[in-house]
């Protein structure tokens, strides 16, 4: 298809062309993972890729929603998702997800109604960065936990109350902290940080205030103290402090808005079923 560019295989995503591997998403998300193929138009870009933080192979879109789309309705990308890797000796197996631009599902339906058909329920959701210290955010009074079994017990008791639905184990082992207040005793607010693979810039997890000690700024304190943290450790790739949230959590996207974050990508993924 006229435009289409076939990009080729690399060991990590820093190798790709510009302006794709510097993409601080690709970077933070799948910096440790290897691209099996890789395909390009003017605004848009697709990968089959699997490493370290995923370790099946799937399929990540960047850019323009259009021109993803017309990546993936390409004869050169469905051979590809029939049979990944069956050439450089990966696994051989039917991509087990996808994560493309939102919108992207509605202009190829036929993709995602045939080869991609295995892919279960699509979610929305929003890749948020910061690169700085929040704004008017105060650290102070902050403790930060080491993850053990007493932090991941506390820590667990405590988003039962705080944030139930989140999508984090507290026992992940790529968790390497939490940034907590304490009073009385009791924990009133955290908010977890980990590397998805070795050598990748945080990715902030499972934010939580007490339901009881909310309005209080208390979640503006831990994530000013996370990210504090996490600007000083570089990385071997990407830079900067990440999260996500589900594209209907706006009341989320004010509070990150607010303090600097900056929202880079609207997503939607998919998983095999």
């Amino acid at each position: 298809m006229s435009g289409i560019r076939s990009l080729g295989r690399f060991a990590e995503p820093a190798q790709l062309p510009a302006p794709w591997g510097t993409t601080e998403y690709l970077l933070s998300h799948h910096g440790a993972s290897q691209v099996h193929a890789a395909w390009a138009t003017s605004d848009a870009f697709l990968a089959l890729i699997d490493g370290a933080s995923r370790p099946v192979p799937g399929l990540l879109g960047l850019g323009d929603a259009d021109g993803v789309a017309r990546l993936l309705a390409s004869g050169e990308v469905a051979g590809a998702i029939s049979n990944p890797g069956a050439d450089d000796g990966a696994s051989g197996s039917p991509v087990r997800w996808a994560t493309v631009p939102q919108g992207t599902s509605q202009r190829c339906p036929e993709v995602f109604a045939g080869p991609l058909a295995h892919l279960g329920d699509r979610g929305e959701w929003e890749w948020m960065w910061v690169g700085e210290p929040l704004l008017g955010a105060d650290p102070g009074g902050v403790e930060r936990l080491e993850p053990s079994a007493a932090v991941i017990a506390e820590v667990s008791d405590f988003l039962a109350a705080a944030h139930p639905t989140s999508d984090t184990d507290p026992d992940d082992p790529r968790i390497f902290g939490w940034w907590v207040v304490r009073e009385g005793g009791a924990l009133r607010a955290g908010v977890g940080a980990m590397r998805l693979a070795a050598g990748l810039p945080p990715y902030l997890v499972s934010l939580g205030v007490h339901p009881e000690h909310r309005g209080r700024g208390l979640a503006d304190k831990v994530l000013a103290a996370a990210v504090r943290d996490g600007l000083a450790q570089p990385a071997r790739v990407g830079s900067g402090v990440s999260l996500a949230l589900y594209s209907a959590n706006t009341r989320a996207r004010r509070v990150y808005d607010r303090l600097g974050f900056e929202l880079h990508h609207r997503f939607e993924s998919l998983r095999a079923r």
